[in-house]
């Protein structure tokens, strides 16, 4: 006979690590080519893990970011260093909206604050690329 051992669904090591997911659908007022959505993955990856830094993370577990529209899909992640994001995927043609998945995992923030820089990473970035947020979900 097996006997069942109940294990701790949380380990306390893990207790200052927080993250935060978002889903939203995301509009240009003229398409985007494939290379202007890789620099905004890449901009918006090294956006969100600076400000954690500089908000005082102790660590980036990592940042990522799934973009997909009806002839392409790209991922972008960065880990640790800001500076080292990386977007791979398939390119397509220019875009007029697509679907925008981000996932934060930060070591030493608030789970507020992990929430609060990567919503505010999104807008930033998305204005700085004439981009505009119009949902919540697809």
């Amino acid at each position: 006979m097996t006997e069942f051992v109940e294990l701790n669904s949380r380990n306390p090591v893990h207790d200052d690590i927080n993250s935060y997911g978002m889903r939203c659908v995301v509009t240009a007022a003229k398409p985007v080519s494939a290379d202007e959505l890789r620099r905004f993955a890449a901009e918006l990856m090294t956006a969100i893990a600076s400000a954690c830094i500089t908000a005082g993370a102790k660590d980036v577990s990592h940042v990522k970011a799934f973009i997909e529209h009806d002839t392409g899909f790209l991922h972008a992640d960065t880990v640790g260093n800001p500076d080292n994001a990386k977007v791979e995927g398939r390119n397509g043609k220019p875009a007029e909206s697509f679907e925008l998945v981000v996932n934060s995992v930060i070591y030493g923030l608030s789970a507020h604050a992990v929430r609060e820089i990567t919503e505010s990473g999104i807008n930033k970035t998305a204005g700085l690329f004439g981009l505009v947020r119009t949902h919540a979900e697809k």
